[in-house]
C-alpha cells in the first residue's frame, strides 16, 4: 500500500538537470525506431506541450524527452545514465506514486520512490502542477 509522506520543498535541492536525448531512441521493445510527438495541449495529466518519444511500430510510449525531474543525483538505470523521476497517473496500480523509469527512453528501466518503511511515496493531485513547475517531476 502506498504511502503519502510530508516534506518541505526546500528539501529538494536545486539542480542541474541532465539533458534529454538529441535523437529519439530506438524501441527498447521491438526494436524499431521511434518519433518525437508532443502531448496534447488538452492533455489534463500535467503533461500538455511536452514532447516525448513512440515507437513506430508498436506505438508504445518510451518517455518524455525534455528535462523533467531528470535529476543526475537519481538512480542509474540499466543504460548506466541517471534516470527521470516522474509521476503515475491517477488510473496506474499506485495512482500518484512517484517512481524512476530510464530518461533516455532506451531502456525499460522502472524503480519506485520509496520511504524508509519501503513503500512507495505518492503525491497528492495538488502537489503534481506544483512540482511539475519546478521540474521535479
Amino acid at each position: 500500500m502506498a504511502s503519502h509522506m510530508f516534506f518541505h520543498i526546500s528539501s529538494f535541492p536545486r539542480t542541474n538537470l541532465a539533458p534529454p536525448s538529441l535523437m529519439p531512441p530506438r524501441c527498447f521493445r521491438c526494436g524499431a525506431p521511434s518519433e518525437r510527438v508532443t502531448t496534447r495541449n488538452s492533455n489534463r495529466n500535467g503533461n500538455a506541450g511536452r514532447p516525448y518519444d513512440k515507437c513506430t511500430r508498436c506505438k508504445k510510449f518510451l518517455g518524455f524527452a525534455d528535462e523533467r525531474g531528470n535529476d543526475p543525483n537519481n538512480p542509474p538505470c540499466h543504460c548506466g545514465v541517471s534516470s527521470r523521476r516522474q509521476v503515475a497517473g491517477p488510473e496506474k496500480q499506485v495512482p500518484y506514486g512517484l517512481h524512476y523509469v530510464c530518461r533516455l527512453g532506451a531502456c525499460d528501466f522502472y524503480a519506485p520512490y520509496t520511504n524508509a518503511e519501503n513503500q512507495q511515496v505518492t503525491v497528492s493531485r495538488e502537489l503534481v502542477d506544483r512540482f511539475a513547475t519546478l521540474q521535479i517531476i
